[in-house]
């Protein structure tokens, strides 16, 4: 596994029982076990694992092989993406065989999916005490600070964890992006709503910060009707002067304002902004958007259908003037060149047909579907069903039919 998974790699090898004539039944148990973990058939090795207990309760080492036969589950349902289920055999497998590092830390990282920081942070301390300077432990501490708002001391753990792996080339570099975030933020006037926490460069005047908030917790109230999800944190806000956006979030000068599921961060360039400023509460919206598309799906939309539906929200939801489904000339890649396209940062005119191109294929999904069954679409990718077959429950037809239907929609 990577990233938050990433302490769960190395999962503890199950045991062989002592053959004994009284656990003669129970040693074939575990050997099934054994065997059926390897072929990745978790749920049948815990199976197996818990008839081998029951026949000999007091075994130790069957104790211990049914905790870690927990674990493997728990390892293999985040990665998955289940984190919910991960979480409770993780649970499971504390409750079964006492303490060990790896099962802490795969509670933590499942806490860290769902955004529930306190837990994570409680069980990746019990980690750290258990494993002490465990890069991987270390790395997942960081991610629970960041979460959390704290970036300096995210960066604590993160630089301690780059010194046991310098060749690490991802971890340096959001370690030195962090730490610009931090110096630039450590600077920052904090505020907060209901659902937000806002940090803003001091020029900033504070009716504009206010005005900043009441949009943010409109289009939080808007976007969450419509697809059906409401994050459960305040989630960060940062209102950047124009060179520490430039700087931190490292996009180019066209973009309005972005959410970096990184850091669980919406970050807006200040860019004059005052009370009453033209098409703040549009960028607030689309950079919301961006939040719950990339919480509901867990990260699995499609580029273009994240840009979309926060094109679809920043106008109104469909209340615009149908600029949305107007065709883009000369504009014909496939949906997958499309993705290929929002994603680089050099060329504005391939950008801008870009956006276009996605909020057109979006509108076509949304005719075709409507807004609740987008929703329901994003929820099923967050719980690992692949996209074509999450676009074919809702559109009610395959990816190449729809990629055929919009072209001709747009002729």
């Amino acid at each position: 596994m990577v990233g938050r998974a990433g302490a769960l790699a190395l999962v503890a090898l199950l045991l062989l029982a002592p053959r004994v004539p009284a656990a003669d039944s129970a040693a074939v148990h575990t050997q099934r076990g054994i065997g059926l973990s390897a072929g990745g058939l978790h749920r049948e090795a815990l199976a197996e694992f818990e008839r081998a207990l029951a026949l000999d309760p007091t075994n130790p080492v069957f104790r211990r092989n049914l905790a870690r036969a927990h674990a493997n589950l728990g390892a293999h349902l985040l990665k998955s993406g289940a984190p919910v289920e991960a979480k409770a055999a993780f649970r499971a497998a504390l409750d079964a065989g006492g303490e060990e590092p790896t099962f802490y830390a795969g509670l933590g990282a499942a806490a860290l999916e769902q955004r529930e920081t306190a837990e994570a942070l409680w069980a990746l301390d019990a980690a750290l005490r258990l494993a002490p300077g465990q890069p991987d432990i270390l790395v997942l501490m960081g991610e629970a600070y960041d979460q959390a708002g704290d970036t300096a001391r995210a960066v604590e753990f993160w630089g301690e964890a780059l010194k046991q792996r310098p060749e690490d080339s991802r971890l340096r570099e959001r370690l030195e992006r962090a730490g610009r975030a931090a110096r630039v933020e450590e600077r920052y006037e904090a505020r907060e709503s209901h659902h937000f926490r806002l940090r803003a460069e001091g020029a900033i005047a504070l009716a504009a910060q206010d005005e900043v908030l009441v949009l943010l917790e409109r289009a939080f109230q808007s976007v969450g009707f419509a697809l059906g999800y409401y994050p459960s944190d305040q989630v960060p806000v940062v209102l950047h002067s124009d060179g520490d956006f430039a700087a931190v979030a490292g996009q180019p000068h066209w973009v309005g304002g972005i959410y970096s599921p990184a850091d669980g961060r919406i970050r807006i360039p200040a860019r004059g902004l005052r009370r009453g400023t033209a098409g703040l509460g549009e960028v607030l919206a689309h950079a919301s958007t961006h939040l719950v598309v990339m919480r509901l799906s867990r990260g699995r939309a499609p580029r273009w259908l994240n840009e979309g539906l926060a094109i679809y929200f920043e106008r109104g939801g469909g209340t615009g003037d149908g600029a949305s489904r107007r065709p883009v000339t000369g504009f014909r890649l496939p949906l997958g060149a499309l993705d290929r396209a929002l994603a680089q940062k050099e060329d504005y005119g391939l950008a801008t047909a870009a956006y276009a191109a996605s909020a057109s294929a979006t509108a076509f999904l949304l005719e075709r579907a409507g807004v609740q069954e987008v929703g329901r679409l994003l929820r099923r990718l967050g719980e690992g069903v692949p996209w074509e077959r999450a676009l074919e429950e809702a559109a009610r037809m395959d990816l190449a039919a729809f990629e055929r239907e919009w072209q001709e929609h747009l002729r």
